[in-house]
């Protein structure tokens, strides 16, 4: 089997910040090749932002590279801001971004909460999606969030959720969301820096089991924009009014290429949940990845993701 590789780093050939809406304008940057396939990359949190590996796994000779921060993170403005930002209007800055761009249809590569976004913009506008590539399927249900929260990665990682657990006060501790939420929602600058540390950290530690914890370290404005948007769209339900909002509207999506990478040992978002929206689409490629996690950087989940990559230039280009 051929081996594939990230590609050397690069530098966009543009970059703005495209208003969307009364409130926010979206960093966008656009790499590669400008006549090049079209493929936009969708990153996790919410909140997280994209990072400039992230540019590295497409071929920048064969795709026209999109890349934005999610509202109110990264080099986006205002920085987290709460207001106008919730799923479907990340959903529409997609869209916004397409017609700016003026691309007919659109390839989605995306990862963790990506696959959320990218999910729900192709229910919406399934006639404007070409492809998607999907690493970590996250569907944002109940269930998914109080294996989280509640009784799940409490059995894997105890001490560290122990750790997030106990920054609580006793009193709030059957409802971690909500005690988070309400802290990232005060106007306590040192507790939101404070909590926003052990929620980053926490992060971290389980999205690869060889991760580290350190809490001996300066408080990054990532952390705080991950920290209170995800707070904000999980304690939200992110906002569908359906907690199963994607599964009940997959005959939207059924026909459109998906190929879907899941780590075997993804405990962020669990492989029960890809395997059953897999089971659910008509053209769908489904690869578990053995012995990785969450993260889509690791040896074996790059590669995977790699070869996707290279599938879509050879089903283009007809072999």
């Amino acid at each position: 089997m051929k081996e594939y590789n990230f590609y050397p780093p690069i530098e966009p050939f543009k970059s703005y910040l495209l208003p969307v809406g009364d409130i926010h304008k979206i960093y966008v940057e656009e790499c590669g090749n400008p006549n090049g396939e079209p493929i936009i990359f969708l990153h996790g949190g919410p909140g997280s932002g994209v990072g400039k590996k992230a540019r590295r796994f497409f071929d920048p000779e064969y795709y026209h590279i999109i890349l934005f921060d999610q509202r109110a993170c990264g080099r986006s403005i205002p920085f987290v801001e709460t207001k106008e930002n919730n799923i479907f209007y990340s959903m529409e800055d997609i869209e916004s971004i397409r017609k700016h761009i003026g691309i007919d249809k659109i390839n989605i590569f995306a990862g963790s909460f990506g696959t959320t976004l990218a999910l729900t913009y192709a229910i919406n506008y399934p006639q404007n999606v070409k492809k998607m590539i999907l690493q970590g399927i996250f569907l944002a249900r109940e269930k998914d969030l109080d294996w989280y929260f509640k009784d799940g990665l409490s059995e894997i990682y105890p001490d560290e959720f122990k750790m997030l657990k106990d920054y609580i006060k006793k009193e709030e501790q059957d409802d971690l969301l909500k005690a988070y939420h309400r802290i990232f929602t005060s106007d306590d600058k040192i507790k939101i820096e404070e909590a926003a540390k052990i929620w980053s950290e926490f992060q971290l530690r389980i999205m690869e089991s060889e991760n580290k914890m350190s809490l001996d370290r300066e408080v990054y404005p990532a952390d705080i924009s991950l920290s209170i948007l995800e707070t904000h769209y999980f304690y939200n339900k992110m906002f569908w009014n359906d907690e199963n909002y994607i599964l009940n509207r997959v005959d939207k999506i059924k026909d459109i290429p998906i190929k879907i990478a899941h780590g075997r040992f993804d405990v962020n978002t669990r492989v029960g949940a890809a395997y059953e929206l897999a089971n659910k689409l008509n053209n769908c490629e489904f690869k578990i990845v053995e012995n990785t996690g969450h993260s889509p950087f690791t040896e074996k989940m790059s590669k995977v993701l790699l070869k996707f990559l290279e599938d879509i230039k050879e089903e283009n280009n007809g072999k």
